[in-house]
């Protein structure tokens, strides 16, 4: 079984490095052929082998060719307006309040001519008082959008995500005015109850962040927890407990073992009819699908029902099965279904949770000394943690790069409360809605009274410096190490494995940081906006700018910036420079100032003048402030290389002719990044400006046609041009003057909207460019 699992494994990785020839479908048929009459030999064990693989890369070029594959009409414009038709599949509210419907196309209707069109669209609404429900026929007028990435190291994959289900556009509208309720849907009765339980969880615990924990934990509803609260929970290591899975379907299997149990054992005929041991655990699958579908069907839910169904078919058939085959198996089931579900974080999370606890829970149980049953058992529930958290590590660093040392502390006086308490209490809440409403509701109030008292006793240990949380953005080879360590953990244990594991420690400690042989730019893709990181021979890294998304909660900072920098082994800069004072340009760098070391932070603008999230990180962190007046300042000089910086007068109305400029050179080579100058701006830096050499310039202002490249061009001769930029910016950016212009010049153009994230190589006197394209710089 592992092996076959692995085989799938591999052709599903294969599926996204791979193009699939047009007869792709036809090789698991030829494998299947030609294994046949080689089944009893070597060569069919291969020949199994390969099948399997090209099932698992057919099966996932299936799903991501209709993912990918616009059935939308050629005919109708891009980037226009047009009014959709379709049905809800699935309502989420966002944790920023605003609400997601995905839909189902039917048709497209523009300048009166309808046209047919399949697919998924994620229509996000900023503002909606309106209740919308699955099933639901709505008309919308909207502009239809591919998803697609940034472009930069360490991004999460979010057209993956949505291709995973089935989802092939996203679209936005300010308010619901512009939605059409065209036919509602008729709700079963346990969409019904599921309302029900909700409305009433709202109107009787009267503290928001409580009801939307009480939300999480009765019925799986966990898109009204506040961003705040979903940090809160993930550094105390409690994120788990309000996801439904395998925790909550073991207490609702246990109770209703003991309650069918009790009412089976009062006749002899049911005891003859109805063996406990054997047919009970069968009866309860109907109820557990039945909490499946009241909680929301999510990952770990639908894999607890299958383990359920499993286990009561084992013990109905009296047969044994190894605890994680029977887990690898329901894995395999779910990859055959949906194969993208591989890249899931709540996939991985998941079973890597339960694989840690089947493997190392009885090798741990071993170890312990002759006890009663009853203190090993506590003993064993202490180590269910620590199990799950070993084999967890990896993918918890490589998606949402937290480390929570606080969690195994909690866990160990949470989780008995929440399974002998809370949990019941919502289970009772969630049988008495229906009959007795106030009952329910005493339930629900009580399990937010409790919820939040243990939240709020278990955050002083964030205090502890040991057991603070902390966001380790950390390299590849970092990841890679981590997660070999654990597979060797994993392995029935050896003499040799701790010389192993002792040398994959120091590796992991002493990975020398990456350095250009003599200078590099790094342009992140962070869309409308600047994000440079300049890095030289010493291994001094210079970062310029943070990039930002106005009136947005995407932050960039957080989202892109940072996880480049891990991605890259950036683990200390030298200084954190902003240009100027725009979000753009600024709104990223307070995460940045927050979970990386900084030796100092540069501007044109005073501490206290700076933005107040700026002025309070830096406070926080003590980091010291540098301000440099007008004109050039040279800040690192030796023979071969100079790093300075001109600042124009600070005097003009317009911010952008207020920007830092940044100048690095090395030999005869030097990089002028101009912020978002524009014509004054750009006139004050040319009349101060000595003959500098710049080889490698950064287009001002995102190529707009105010900033005169030619004037820039004409005095300094650059080799190579770049620009940050946002596709499809509403600007119109890079304007076709500038373009003009550059090809006077004869100059190539890097855009970072077309080419993702940039690396410009100095080697050997000339500039070398790569762009970020499928996990590296090609």
């Amino acid at each position: 079984m592992p092996v076959l699992a692995a085989a799938y494994v591999t052709g599903v990785l294969a599926a996204q490095a791979i193009p699939p020839p047009l007869w792709h479908p036809v090789v698991p048929l030829i494998l299947a052929m030609a294994w046949f009459p080689t089944r009893h030999t070597r060569t069919g064990i291969l020949l199994l082998m390969l099948f399997i693989m090209a099932c698992g890369y057919c099966l996932c070029h299936t799903q991501l060719r209709f993912a990918s594959e616009t059935d939308f009409p050629r005919s109708l414009p891009k980037n226009s307006f047009q009014t959709i038709y379709g049905r809800i599949q699935q309502v989420k509210t966002t944790p920023n309040n605003r609400k997601q419907l995905d839909l189902r196309l039917h048709h497209v209707l523009q300048k009166q001519h309808p046209a047919t069109a399949a697919g998924g669209v994620r229509l996000t609404i900023e503002k909606s008082a309106r209740r919308f429900r699955p099933g639901d026929e709505i008309a919308v007028r909207t502009r239809l959008r591919i998803p697609r990435r940034f472009g930069t190291p360490g991004e999460y994959d979010y057209p993956r995500y949505l291709a995973a289900k089935d989802i092939q556009f996203t679209a936005f509208i300010p308010d619901d005015e512009s939605i059409a309720l065209l036919k509602r849907a008729e709700l079963n009765t346990l969409s019904r109850l599921r309302n029900s339980v909700g409305d009433l969880i709202d109107r009787s615990v009267p503290d928001r962040n409580q009801a939307a924990l009480t939300r999480a934990l009765v019925i799986g509803d966990k898109d009204a927890l506040p961003r705040p609260q979903r940090q809160r929970l993930a550094h105390l290591g409690l994120t788990h407990l309000f996801s439904i899975s395998g925790f909550h379907f073991g207490l609702v299997a246990t109770f209703g073992y003991i309650l069918l149990q009790a009412i089976v054992r009062r006749s002899e005929g049911l005891l003859l009819l109805l063996p406990p041991r054997r047919l009970l655990p069968c009866l309860l699958l109907l109820p557990l699908w039945c909490y499946l579908q009241l909680t929301g069907q999510a990952l770990p839910a639908i894999r607890a029902w299958l383990a359920m169904g499993v286990v009561a078919a084992l013990l109905c058939t009296r047969r044994c099965c190894r605890p994680t085959h029977t887990a690898l198996a329901i894995a395999c089931v779910i990859l055959v279904a949906t194969p993208m579900a591989l890249f899931m974080p709540s996939f991985q999370l998941s079973f890597a949770g339960v694989f840690g606890i089947l493997i190392f829970l009885p090798r741990w149980s071993r170890m312990l000394p002759d006890m009663s049953m009853r203190w090993r058992r506590v003993a064993q529930i202490g180590m269910v943690t620590p199990a799950a958290t070993i084999t967890t590590t990896p993918f918890v660093l490589w998606h949402f790069h937290l480390v929570a040392p606080a969690g195994l502390l909690v866990n160990l006086w949470a989780g008995p409360l929440f399974a002998g308490l809370i949990i019941p209490a919502g289970l009772l809440g969630l049988i008495l809605t229906p009959v007795w409403p106030t009952g329910a509701a005493g339930c629900f109030r009580g399990m937010g009274m409790v919820t939040a008292w243990i939240l709020g006793a278990s955050e002083p240990l964030l205090n502890i410096p040991a057991l603070g949380p902390r966001q380790l953005y950390l390299p590849g080879s970092s990841l890679l190490l981590i997660s070999l360590m654990v597979v060797i953990l994993l392995l029935p244990w050896r003499k040799w494995h701790a010389l192993l594991l002792l040398t994959l420690a120091l590796a992991l400690g002493l990975w020398p940081a990456p350095h250009p042989e003599q200078l590099r730019v790094t342009a992140f893709s962070v869309g409308q906006g600047d994000a440079l990181l300049v890095s030289d021979k010493a291994g001094r890294h210079y970062l310029i700018d943070g990039g930002g998304m106005p009136r947005s909660s995407f932050d960039t900072g957080e989202r892109l910036v940072a996880p480049a920098l891990g991605r890259l082994g950036i683990q200390r800069l030298t200084a954190v420079i902003l240009s100027h004072d725009h979000p753009d340009h600024r709104d990223g760098l307070v995460h940045i100032l927050k979970h990386f070391p900084v030796e100092s932070f540069w501007s044109t603008i005073p501490r206290e003048d700076l933005w107040p999230p700026l002025r309070r990180v830096l406070q926080e962190r003590h980091i010291p402030v540098r301000t440099f007046s007008p004109g050039w300042t040279t800040v690192e000089a030796s023979d071969h290389s100079e790093v300075s910086l001109f600042v124009p007068p600070q005097t003009s109305a317009n911010l952008n002719d207020r920007s830092m400029v940044f100048y690095a050179r090395y030999g005869r080579n030097g990089v002028l990044l101009t912020g978002d100058l524009e014509g004054p701006g750009i006139a004050h830096l040319l009349r101060a400006t000595a003959v500098r050499p710049v080889t490698l310039l950064k287009l001002p202002h995102h190529g707009s046609r105010t900033s005169p490249v030619d004037r820039l061009c004409e005095h300094f001769h650059p080799h190579v041009v770049f620009a940050s930029l946002g596709h499809n910016n509403p600007f119109g950016f890079p304007h076709r003057q500038t373009l003009h212009r550059l090809d006077r010049y004869r100059l190539p153009l890097w855009r970072t909207d077309l080419h993702g994230t940039l690396s410009f190589d100095l080697k050997n006197d000339r500039w070398h460019v790569r762009s970020w394209h499928n996990g590296l710089f090609r």
